[in-house]
């Protein structure tokens, strides 16, 4: 339904009750708002629950047991080291999360310079606009989602018109003990309208010393002449301004006559590409599956992937991502292997 068709149904449905004059108008104002960023009108918990297909007192139950009974957290190891926390929310949880997600948050501003969780946009999206430069900055950020906490994901809501009602069942739902969860499907478009200032404001400051800006999820990546390093002091400040803290430890600097890696591609000599190493062993893995069968293979290098074909298929249709006639030789060559299914 168009916003006009909308706003004369419910000018229609507010004429017939018993609503004032001001509590229509200021129904209609708040709808027509919301429907001028194309998002479902939500008026309150009860209209939430009726848009999710659930009876209003499931969700008062799901909002207020959230914390407690519908995540699954586990551990996965860091490659730097360190354990990274992950929470799974329940089936019919993440199911309203994907609801929230496709009609509101995917909807929200973000902007040009965030490469990760996009449509269109990728590593490779980010690793292009930092090639041939003389100096690449890269740093973390610390505790990505963890440091988004429930009340930023409150005011994004209100700020995009709903009421403080909705507003904090919506910010309910998408977080998990007060922070935004690392295994919902909504944190990571929740987390790119966050960083929207954040965003701007270290494009502008990469764009004062004549450099590149770019941000791929929790990764920032500045580049440019020699003199762009004089910029970490308020690059850091200004992370720390917006509610977030730079991991001091993966901060890398990296000059023209270095390897120059930017979300683990390189972007030295005039193009973006994968590491020789990455490629080698890929086709180290093809040879020897060829050579001594796919089982065989596993056995000696002890990989005990349950899914090995499509671990080598995923790492050959990276590569072509990146270097589309490198690797679609290793999918020619992986499509030639003896698979056992």
């Amino acid at each position: 339904m168009d916003k006009e068709r909308y706003l004369k149904k419910l000018e229609e449905a507010l004429s017939e009750s018993s609503s004032s004059i001001p509590e229509s108008l200021a129904c209609i104002r708040y709808a027509s708002n919301l429907l001028t960023f194309d998002f479902p009108v939500i008026f309150d918990r009860t209209h939430l629950a009726h848009l999710l297909g659930i009876k209003p007192s499931d969700l008062s139950a799901l909002i207020y047991s959230i914390d407690s009974y519908c995540y699954h957290e586990f551990h996965l190891a860091k490659k730097s080291g360190g354990m990274r926390v992950i929470n799974i929310p329940s089936v019919d949880l993440k199911d309203i999360q994907r609801w929230i997600l496709d009609n509101i948050i995917s909807k929200m501003h973000i902007s040009e310079f965030a490469n990760g969780f996009c449509k269109g946009k990728s590593i490779l999206t980010n690793a292009l606009s930092h090639i041939d430069q003389e100096c690449v900055i890269n740093l973390d950020i610390k505790d990505f989602f963890p440091s988004v906490g429930i009340d930023r994901v409150f005011m994004l809501f209100k700020y995009y018109g709903y009421t403080k009602e909705v507003s904090f069942a919506l910010a309910k739902l998408c977080t998990y003990r007060g922070i935004l969860p690392q295994g919902s499907p909504a944190s990571p478009a929740i987390s790119n309208v966050i960083c929207l200032k954040l965003d701007k404001r270290l494009s502008k400051l990469a764009e004062s010393y004549n450099g590149v800006y770019s941000r791929y999820a929790d990764d920032l990546t500045l580049s440019g002449t020699k003199n762009i390093t004089q910029l970490i002091p308020t690059v850091i400040a200004i992370v720390e301004e917006e509610g977030f803290c730079v991991n001091a430890q993966k901060t890398h600097i990296a000059y023209a006559h270095e390897r120059q890696k930017v979300t683990g591609l390189l972007v030295n000599e005039g193009k973006v590409r994968v590491s020789q190493k990455y490629k080698r062993r890929l086709r180290q893995e093809i040879y020897f599956c060829q050579k001594f069968g796919v089982s065989d293979h596993q056995k000696y290098c002890n990989e005990n992937f349950q899914f090995f074909k499509e671990h080598l298929y995923g790492k050959a249709y990276f590569v072509s991502m990146v270097e589309p006639e490198v690797g679609n030789a290793f999918l020619e060559a992986l499509d030639n292997i003896a698979w056992e299914y």
